[in-house]
């Protein structure tokens, strides 16, 4: 996860002095790489000892290893300023040519940014999860909903007993079904959908265990699951197909798929093998 993810994930957890830090920090990226914490202690009128603790919250040894991750992340800024997307690359006036480069170029950033903040172990608690329950139920709504249909299609061809509906109440009177032997697959990029919340508050009282896909930031849905999976950032205004939070989710859900099939290979080979020689037999 990189040192702005971080960030993001504790906004809400930060003392009043860790929010001075923070936003003097955020204000001078370019300059932190060159100060030290007596500087930055001066600046934001409070002690060294809080710029360290700052530090230590985010998860470093000290201020030193922020630093380093504040590098990376400059170096990272400063090779996508290079990329631009915007509204007006998709405009009506805009060349087909540098559409398509620019759609390829945002893609292949999205998927960078995926992998730099994504948390190994949380993966591999979340295919440990997945194969231990009895049955997964997976939520999700709007363009959520189209990746969560995605990943029940890869589940169910891996055998493991799904859960999907596109209707919320179908999934609430289903809900009383499952119990601790179950898990439920949330995926919401703003964790804040007001039908996934009542539905995840439910299966927290019986105990389901919950993954839940959302956005860095604080949201409900994500304070709630027992395993949080974060998504990238939307860096553009043009909302209508969501590419970030999209290709994010995707690339995540690849991923489990696809450890899912390396934890038992002999397995999942059957059940694909089997399931291509199946529709293999309804080709023209």
């Amino acid at each position: 996860m990189s040192v702005i993810d971080r960030i993001n994930t504790m906004q809400n957890k930060f003392t009043s002095k860790e929010k001075k830090i923070n936003k003097f920090i955020m204000a001078n990226l370019d300059k932190i790489m060159y100060m030290n914490t007596y500087e930055i202690a001066e600046q934001c009128d409070t002690s060294q000892a809080s710029v360290v603790r700052f530090a230590k919250k985010l998860g470093y040894s000290g201020f030193p290893e922020l630093k380093v991750d504040f590098g990376k992340e400059i170096g990272r800024r400063e090779a996508k300023d290079k990329i631009t997307f915007t509204y007006e690359d998709i405009s009506e006036n805009g060349e087909i040519g540098e559409t398509v480069k620019n759609v390829v170029k945002i893609n292949t950033s999205i998927i960078q940014d995926t992998y730099s903040s994504l948390d190994i172990q949380t993966i591999e608690e979340t295919v440990k999860t997945i194969k231990k329950a009895r049955k997964v139920m997976i939520v999700g709504a709007g363009y959520s909903g189209v990746i969560a249909r995605d990943l029940e299609y890869k589940l169910l061809e891996l055998g493991i007993n799904v859960i999907f509906q596109s209707d919320f109440h179908t999934l609430l009177a289903t809900l009383p079904t499952l119990d601790e032997r179950d898990a439920l697959f949330v995926i919401s990029q703003s964790g804040r959908t007001a039908d996934i919340y009542c539905l995840v508050k439910e299966a927290k009282k019986r105990k389901i265990k919950i993954v839940a896909i959302t956005q860095t930031c604080d949201n409900p849905i994500k304070n709630l699951a027992d395993i949080q999976i974060t998504t990238v950032v939307e860096k553009n205004n043009f909302r209508s197909t969501s590419l970030y939070s999209r290709i994010s989710q995707l690339t995540i859900i690849d991923i489990i798929y696809v450890s899912l099939i390396s934890s038992d290979k002999k397995l999942a080979e059957k059940y694909i093998g089997d399931a291509i020689e199946m529709v293999s037999k309804f080709k023209l």
